[in-house]
C-alpha cells in the first residue's frame, strides 16, 4: 500500500473522530500502521473514557468504570457508553433509539413518578425497586465493532462477556467523547502534509519514468 493510500485512510479516520466530537460516548478510532500493511483493519478503537457532563436529567446516566450498557435491538444484543435514556409510552427505559435498556430480570419498567439510580445501578421509583440497570464488560474488547447510533456488536463468544464489577454510575450525567479536537487537529494537518508530499514523490518518479522511456525510445 503506498504511502498517500495510507495517509488518505488515516485522514478518513481522524475526519470521523472529528465529526463525532459531539456523540455520547463515543470512542475515537486509532490508525494501526501494521494493520494498514497487512491489509486487514485500519484502526482499533480507543475505550479510554471520555469526560462526564452533568445534565441534571433524572434518567441519565455515565459510567466512571469500563463496562457497556446492554441494548435490547431488532437485530439482536447491542452495548453502548451513552446513557442519554428516556421513557417510552410503556414507560419502559429505552435508548434515544427507542430500544430497551436491559436489566438483571429484562427490560426497566419505571411506573413512578421520582426516580433515582444509585452507584450501582440500582433504579428506585418512589421508593420502590425497578429493577438493577445490567452493565457488561469483555475479555477481548478488541472484537467490539461499531454499528452506529453509539452501539457496538461482539464478535467474539457470548462466554466472554462478564457482568462488570465495582462499577460506578453517575445518574445525572453523560459520558461525553474521549475525541480531543486539537490533537485531532494536528494530527490532520499531519496527515496533510504527508499526503502532498507521498504525492509529490508520484509525480516526480513518474516523470523520471516518463522521461526514461522518451530517451530510449529516442537511442532506438
Amino acid at each position: 500500500m503506498d504511502g498517500s493510500l495510507v495517509q488518505k485512510v488515516r485522514f478518513d479516520t481522524i475526519s470521523n473522530n472529528l465529526a463525532n466530537i459531539s456523540t455520547n460516548g463515543f470512542k475515537k478510532d486509532i490508525i494501526s500502521f501494521h494493520q494498514i500493511l497487512s491489509m486487514k483493519n485500519s484502526s482499533t478503537t480507543d475505550f479510554s473514557p471520555g469526560a462526564i457532563r452533568y445534565t441534571g436529567n433524572e434518567l441519565d446516566v455515565a459510567l466512571e468504570t469500563p463496562g457497556f450498557f446492554k441494548i435490547q435491538t431488532p437485530k439482536g444484543m447491542r452495548y453502548t457508553r451513552d446513557g442519554a435514556f428516556r421513557l417510552d409510552a410503556d414507560r419502559t427505559l429505552v435508548t434515544h433509539n427507542g430500544d430497551p435498556v436491559l436489566g438483571e430480570n429484562g427490560p426497566i419498567t419505571i411506573n413512578g413518578r421520582n426516580v433515582i439510580i444509585d452507584r450501582d445501578g440500582r433504579v428506585v421509583t418512589d421508593n420502590e425497586p425497578a429493577g438493577t440497570i445490567s452493565v457488561v464488560d469483555f475479555r477481548n474488547p478488541e472484537l467490539l465493532r461499531k454499528e452506529g447510533s453509539s452501539y457496538y456488536f461482539y464478535q467474539g463468544e457470548e462466554k466472554d462477556i462478564f457482568t462488570a464489577e465495582n462499577i460506578d454510575v453517575q445518574n445525572g450525567y453523560i459520558e461525553q467523547s474521549n475525541v480531543n479536537a486539537t490533537v485531532e487537529m494536528v494530527k490532520m494537518v499531519e496527515a496533510l502534509r504527508v499526503f502532498e508530499s507521498a504525492q509529490k514523490a508520484i509525480q516526480c518518479m513518474d516523470e523520471i519514468t516518463s522521461k526514461m522511456v522518451n530517451e530510449v525510445g529516442r537511442l532506438q
